[in-house]
């Protein structure tokens, strides 16, 4: 990778539209932030009320990606996450 062994694509799917992107970077906590940011810019383009009921998702999103994602892809390569409502799709790549 050009930037480095972390890479990520990702989808958030809203009612305001679709989120789509890539990151590749050196260090892991970087493609964390690009995700999170991308994710809270889906969240924000929302009414009101639909980003009440995505709060659960963005919960484990965030949990996903601090306790699970960096481990499962350093030890097998990929980490997915979909969540259950559809609304992100997510995938940390790590190529040494």
């Amino acid at each position: 990778m050009a930037d480095g062994p972390w890479h990520a694509e990702w989808t958030f799917i809203s009612a305001s539209g679709v989120t789509t992107g890539t990151a590749d970077h050196a260090r892991y906590f970087e493609i964390r932030t690009a995700i999170f940011k991308a994710a809270d810019k889906s969240l924000r383009d929302l009414a009101h009320n639909e980003t009440a009921e995505r709060d659960e998702p963005w919960k484990l999103l965030v949990g996903a990606l601090y306790s699970e994602a960096m481990l499962l892809a350093d030890e097998v390569g990929t980490w997915q996450y979909v969540s259950p409502d559809g609304w992100a799709t997510v995938r940390v790549h790590f190529i040494p």
